[in-house]
């Protein structure tokens, strides 16, 4: 907790008491108006019968009340004071906190009549607090709090920042070369931890592993979760399990240890296999990649091997497809923010105008490509800011000839 930003403890009603010994209910009235008299600052006494606590007798309630008409001294001066007494006052227990204390004192009197009330332990009056006072230090309770509101939430912020940054930081290069294979990927947060992620690991012989996930929210319970997949990814992969089928399980395990079931991902894992040309992949729920296919300049939606999200379930089981990947041909692979990214009306950007993109950008620069659907986006939405995270990858065969950025 950042320093000087411990919470602040809420004064008790006796921290506002006056102490006061009290007045027999035999002391005359005008014995009482001298000692109100002597004190200025006195805003009322208690009566107090031996130990027995009567009630108050209030500056206010006996000038203004009692001895407001005329010949009122004459007729009050010589009898006792527990004539005027003020029988069964709102009294407040000593260890109420002062914001119960004026939610009391609010409910007695909701014009807040009075101006001090007497503060009592079990019996015992303790003496007569003044509602200007507790009124005082509720002020200065929320001043306290609201500093200590302020330090926390630049603590939080700073920590949140640092959470971005070293999501940021495990994200690879947004563009990189394996042999024949170029992968170009970006990811936008809508806060700043994100729920999205995307990973391309080379492997030894020659296949690039490509794995993007999308956590069902975002924020840092979503990027906690993203962090656990994304290191269960890399022990995985180091210790030999290199398949997706076998990824998305593996990864599955991680994702339940970390959530328990409060928050899905879904993932898709796919490796190209160079040598062969091929890709296969394994889906865990995951918006369906698109393929080009540079021989015939078919656009296509791979709707096969779609099994349920990590996290949802224990020994989750992800079957494999299998599809050619050959020159010129390339894999979209991108998160569910693309397709639900709205207007102000409510309508989606959808498969549709994503679809619609592609075609008119298959053979584009992938960098470009990015840049381009991202400003489509922007404009569509006409917010600064989206609603969920988006990330795009497009892994390219054999795209030498082609900027890259």
């Amino acid at each position: 907790m950042a320093e000087g930003s411990e919470l602040t403890e809420v004064p008790r009603v006796r921290e506002i008491t006056v102490a006061s010994a009290g007045i027999s209910p035999d002391t005359l009235v005008r014995d009482v108006v001298g000692i109100f008299r002597r004190d200025e600052t006195l805003l009322a006494l208690p009566i107090i019968d031996g130990e027995e606590f009567l009630g108050i007798i209030s500056r206010k309630v006996l000038f203004f009340r009692h001895l407001g008409r005329p010949f009122s001294m004459e007729l009050f001066g010589k009898k006792p004071i527990r004539f005027l007494l003020e029988e069964r006052p709102l009294a407040l227990d000593a260890d109420l906190d002062v914001n119960s204390a004026l939610e009391r004192l609010l409910a007695a009197d909701p014009a807040l009549e009075i101006d001090s009330f007497p503060v009592m332990e079990g019996a015992r009056c303790l003496g007569i607090a003044s509602v200007a006072l507790l009124m005082m230090s509720i002020a200065r309770t929320q001043a306290d709090l609201l500093k200590t509101l302020n330090a926390l939430t630049a603590r939080i912020r700073e920590e949140v920042d640092k959470a971005s940054r070293i999501q940021q930081d495990l994200l690879p290069l947004q563009t990189a070369r394996f042999g024949d294979i170029v992968i170009s990927a970006e990811m936008i947060t809508s806060t700043e931890i994100g729920g999205d992620f995307y990973d391309y690991v080379p492997l030894a012989d020659g296949t690039v592993c490509i794995v993007m996930g999308d956590v069902s929210g975002h924020g840092v319970q979503a990027g906690m979760v993203t962090t656990a997949a994304k290191a269960s990814l890399h022990t995985l992969i180091a210790a030999g399990v290199t398949t997706p089928s076998a990824l998305l399980s593996g990864m599955n395990n991680a994702v339940l240890a970390t959530a328990r079931q409060r928050l899905l991902m879904t993932c898709i894992a796919i490796n190209i296999d160079q040598q062969r040309r091929i890709a296969t992949m394994a889906n865990a729920g995951h918006t369906f990649p698109y393929r080009f296919r540079h021989s015939s300049g078919a656009l296509e939606l791979i709707e096969e091997a779609s099994g349920f999200p990590l996290g949802f379930e224990h020994d989750a089981f992800y079957p494999e497809w299998s599809t050619p990947f050959d020159t010129g041909d390339r894999l979209f692979v991108y998160t569910d923010g693309i397709i639900e990214a709205a207007d102000w009306t409510g309508s989606d950007f959808g498969y549709d105008r994503f679809e619609a993109f592609l075609r008119e950008h298959l053979e584009a620069p992938p960098g470009l490509l990015r840049r381009q659907l991202l400003a489509a986006i922007h404009r569509f939405t006409a917010v600064s800011t989206l609603d969920d995270d988006v990330t795009l990858l497009v892994a390219s065969f054999n795209n030498r000839t082609q900027e890259e950025s």
